[in-house]
């Protein structure tokens, strides 16, 4: 990774952490950073960041204060803002998608497992799988099947008496895996504590440790359909890890101030 993309990350992450603590401004933000300003260009790397909508820089109180916008928030996040996922309310219905497309059209069903993985539903069978949110990016990139209904079909349910919410979760996502996965991570991350010490010594340390960071949140995040609390299993590690992130990042952040 070139410089100017580790310095970037560095920074995101930074203010994204400290932004728990207090509003970060040049000054306490970039103090540590001087010894290495001449080598990485940090009022340049600011400006590309301004160009790219990641960030903007506003005076307060004769200081210059640095915030992420909502674009470079989600960024720094590594594209997935779990706690908006977490919050957002349910309305107690599953989107179903139905499908028995031709043998001859193996193809497009091959790319319709993969979107449907790829966008967080949840496998009951081959050609059935759900969701609990509203799915009208189906709709559209599915447009051709609409007048086809026995090839292909969305429809809206809820649970019959006698069947639960929590088995149809239990069902469509193996979150005995996704917990793996979490764990791993928490795994990870206290092992990586260890190496905070040596993070201000230069950028290249704190760079190669944000990555790893961030690439164990990834793998973590990868099988998780970060669903509404409503429909959380009783031992999903999904907060735990989140949890743990945010101390250790605000921990880094706290070495820099």
């Amino acid at each position: 990774m070139n410089t100017k993309s580790v310095l970037e990350e560095i920074l995101m992450a930074l203010l994204w952490a400290g932004d728990k603590l207090a509003r970060p401004t040049l000054n306490n933000l970039t103090e540590p950073f001087e010894a290495w300003e001449r080598r990485w260009d940090l009022n340049r790397q600011l400006k590309r960041m301004e160009d790219r909508n990641l960030i903007v820089r506003e005076k307060q109180a004769q200081k210059i204060v640095v915030r992420l916008t909502e674009l470079g928030r989600l960024e720094a996040l590594g594209g997935k803002d779990v706690l908006a996922r977490w919050n957002r309310p349910w309305d107690g219905r599953w989107r179903q998608v139905l499908f028995d497309l031709p043998a001859r059209q193996r193809r497009v069903r091959t790319q319709l497992w993969r979107w449907l993985r790829d966008n967080g539903f949840g496998y009951l069978q081959q050609s059935v799988w759900i969701h609990p949110d509203p799915v009208p990016e189906v709709v559209e990139a599915l447009d051709k099947f609409r007048e086809d209904v026995e090839s292909f079909i969305l429809m809206e349910a809820t649970c019959c008496a006698g069947y639960s919410n929590a088995a149809v979760v239990n069902g469509a996502w193996d979150f005995k895996e996704i917990n793996k996965q979490y764990d791993a991570y928490l795994e990870t991350m206290k092992l990586m504590k260890a190496e905070m010490k040596r993070l201000v010594e230069s950028p290249d340390n704190l760079g190669a440790w944000l990555r790893r960071e961030r690439n164990a949140w990834q793998q973590a995040l990868a099988l998780d359909p970060l669903l509404p609390r409503a429909l959380w299993p009783k031992d999903y590690r999904g907060e735990q890890a989140w949890q743990m992130r945010q101390a250790v990042l605000g921990a880094v952040a706290a070495r820099f101030r």
